[in-house]
């Protein structure tokens, strides 16, 4: 009889301390292209009225991704370990995972993502779904250059521009491949695109990646992007009424913008001082157009540790 008794109290303690600690999901977007890196946030607020240590267990965090259809994604590999950190009571962080490499994804489909999350006394806590769209990309043209590699070898990358479109919204991608495309180096988002308008690109000498794309009725962004996949410079231009906003090479083989002048916002690259002033006068169809920021797939962080309030 004791034991019965304690065998119940201690499954009443377990529900006890797992609802007592929120695990949702957070993304940036809800439709991505195939192979480009999907960001998804998990937040875990502790109010178990302790501090709350995780991350000492292998595997204490598990992410699952189903097609809305029914079928579950194939599994390629376990999310990285964050390493231990505690949370004190009444407080929140956040990690952020990119669950690319973690599923195979690479067929267009609607899914939806979960996590669980391995608390300190085998309790688990579940996030509800979050669903995100793999869509197909337009394809508009693309551009084969040499490239010396770090280790002095010569490749062939190409960079694919392509297009794709969610909710009646048109975003502008850059897909870095090899000369075959067989094997994807890297899908760039880069923001809100306008569907009357081509952007332009153009390789410079030291084989980098120019391309200029209208975001509205005046406003562009410009990428220099490298052919590991880096985002080298992310400015926003607005026309300035002298003429079209364009690329023009010079005797030098230097790549100017003509017709536009810079305007600081929060999404550029390298980040200027103005950036931070402007952020509150930037236009909604400025700041929609940001692509985001990408972290390294190997790393997740814990630095978003926030004071919450206990739920009445």
């Amino acid at each position: 009889m004791f034991r019965l008794v304690a065998v119940a109290l201690a499954v009443l303690c377990s529900g006890w301390v797992s609802a007592q600690v929120d695990v949702d999901l957070t993304m940036a977007r809800e439709a991505f292209l195939p192979e480009e890196d999907i960001d998804v946030g998990v937040r875990i607020s502790n109010f178990t009225g302790a501090p709350l240590t995780l991350g000492k267990e292998p595997k204490w965090l598990q992410f699952t991704v189903e097609r809305i259809a029914g079928s579950v994604a194939e599994r390629l590999s376990e999310p990285p370990e964050s390493g231990e950190f505690t949370l004190e009571q009444a407080t929140r962080g956040k990690l952020t995972f990119n669950i690319t490499p973690l599923f195979r994804l690479s067929t267009p489909g609607a899914f939806r993502v979960s996590a669980m999350v391995l608390l300190p006394g085998g309790e688990q806590a579940l996030s509800a779904p979050r669903t995100f769209e793999i869509i197909s990309g337009a394809r508009i043209g693309a551009r084969e250059v040499g490239w010396k590699a770090p280790d002095g070898t010569v490749e062939r990358r190409k960079f694919i521009v392509q297009k794709g479109n969610f909710q009646k919204k048109a975003q502008l991608y850059v897909r870095i491949t090899d000369s075959s495309e067989a094997h994807t180096v890297k899908v760039l988002p880069l923001g809100v695109s306008v569907s009357f308008d081509r952007p332009e690109w153009v390789v410079d000498r030291q084989t980098r990646f120019h391309i200029l794309h209208r975001t509205d009725a005046s406003h562009y962004l410009y990428h220099i992007i490298l052919p590991d996949g880096t985002i080298e410079s992310r400015r926003m231009l607005i026309n300035d009424g002298s003429g079209r906003t364009q690329f023009r090479v010079n005797e030098e083989g230097e790549i100017r913008v003509f017709g536009g002048v810079r305007r600081a916002y929060p999404g550029e690259l390298p980040a200027s001082k103005e950036t931070a002033a402007s952020t509150n006068s930037v236009p909604p169809e400025a700041k929609e157009a940001a692509a985001p920021e990408v972290p390294d797939a190997k790393k997740s962080s814990t630095n978003d540790v926030q004071k919450v309030q206990e739920p009445r």
